[in-house]
């Protein structure tokens, strides 16, 4: 059976020494699919917890977690997209702009299920700060693992990435201290809602800025007004 012809990515650096040896792209997927396995199991984790605990907020935090390891998948499709002679800079756009669609639909959702709890405050269990925190942690960790991707894969897939990362160590964070200030007071419980509203807000301002900053701030190519302030666009 013929195999499929697999094109290199633009800056793989084969393309330079002419040597199937020096390929790296296969090493992307793999990156993609590292950083998709913690996000599906963070979001397993975060969602029961939500259940378990009563925190709405919890939950919103656990879709959003959820839909950043959809990104990571979409990252695996277009990279193999791309190894298929598929104009690269075009399936990395794309790419960028459907995560961007999934991640308003779901940022929608959250903003109305924490509007309902803002207005009807339900308990919510202390150990779900405890959930927060692992959810964080782990965050935290998918970063790390994302910052040591190498340096020719470090393009607009990348860069939306490790933004969407970054929303989700803030939104944990965020749910964590709401979570802190419930179990304070034994009450106040209407937060949970109100920092679900405000998941949603954060998550669907993030979206806004993807749509316009995928073609402002393009990181696939070095036809950039700004270099300089992209050291990882030195090769």
């Amino acid at each position: 059976m013929a195999q499929t012809t697999h094109f290199h990515l633009d800056k793989c650096p084969s393309r330079e020494t002419g040597s199937e040896i020096d390929c790296s792209c296969n090493q992307e997927k793999k990156h993609y699919l590292k950083l998709a396995g913690i996000s599906f199991a963070l979001f397993l984790g975060e969602f029961f917890g939500g259940l378990l605990s009563g925190s709405m907020a919890l939950m919103s935090d656990s879709f959003h977690v959820l839909m950043d390891g959809t990104e990571n998948m979409i990252s695996v499709l277009v990279s193999r997209m791309a190894r298929k002679g598929i104009d690269e800079q075009m399936v990395r756009s794309i790419g960028a702009k459907v995560s961007a669609a999934l991640l308003f639909i779901i940022a929608s959702s959250i903003v109305y299920e924490g509007y309902h709890r803002f207005l009807l405050p339900h308990k919510v269990e202390w150990y779900m700060v405890l959930i927060a925190i692992v959810g964080l942690v782990g965050n935290l960790i998918q970063r790390k693992i994302h910052q040591g991707a190498l340096r020719e894969h470090r393009n607009v897939t990348h860069f939306w990435q490790d933004m969407h990362l970054l929303s989700d160590i803030a939104t944990s964070g965020v749910v964590i201290i709401g979570g802190l200030i419930m179990l304070i007071t034994g009450g106040f419980y209407w937060i949970d809602g109100l920092l679900s509203v405000g998941i949603g807000l954060l998550i669907m301002t993030f979206t806004g800025a993807r749509f316009v900053g995928v073609e402002l701030h393009s990181h696939d190519g070095h036809e950039h007004k700004h270099d300089e302030g992209c050291d990882h666009h030195n090769h």
